[in-house]
């Protein structure tokens, strides 16, 4: 039999399939945080700067600044390394794929499913400085004119 799950359409599940990082925006995104975690790549045309990134994609220095407050606090409050790829790869690392989401879900104005995402994957006290950086972050991107989709789950549970 077939069965629907009853989270199978909420937004905020992450699937193991990949995102659909081909979007402008989602691709922005990622290359600056795989940037500023890497910013050296031989296969990716050597060094790059995460603000370059950033600048020309029109952040103003505000959202830089709040990007990198976001990813320093992601690296000091994590419970493990972050699951991330270099800038050469094509695939997308969970964790990439949750800062993706919450963003999306964030300029959507989801902060309930932004918040519940976060807390499966950070400690309890870090949720709400992480989430308050990430919104910042969506605000700028926003302003920028970039809007990441909020990629939905389809997953049918065989029982």
């Amino acid at each position: 039999m077939n069965f629907r799950s009853q989270h199978g359409s909420r937004p905020e599940l992450i699937d193991d399939r990949p995102f659909d990082t081909d979007s402008a925006p989602d691709r922005t995104v990622l290359n600056a945080v795989r940037t500023w975690l890497r910013p050296s790549c031989e296969s990716a045309r050597g060094s790059s700067h995460w603000r370059e990134v950033l600048s020309e994609a029109g952040l103003r220095e505000d959202g830089l600044e709040h990007f990198d407050l976001l990813m320093r606090s992601l690296m000091r409050v994590s419970y493990r390394p972050l699951d991330t790829r270099c800038r050469c790869a094509t695939e997308l690392g969970k964790d990439e794929a949750v800062v993706l989401q919450t963003i999306a879900l964030l300029q959507k104005t989801h902060s309930g499913a932004a918040l519940r995402m976060l807390a499966e994957w950070l400690p309890a006290p870090a949720v709400s400085g992480v989430l308050k950086l990430l919104r910042w972050f969506a605000i700028d991107l926003l302003d920028a004119g970039i809007e990441l989709d909020v990629q939905a789950r389809r997953v049918s549970y065989m029982h």
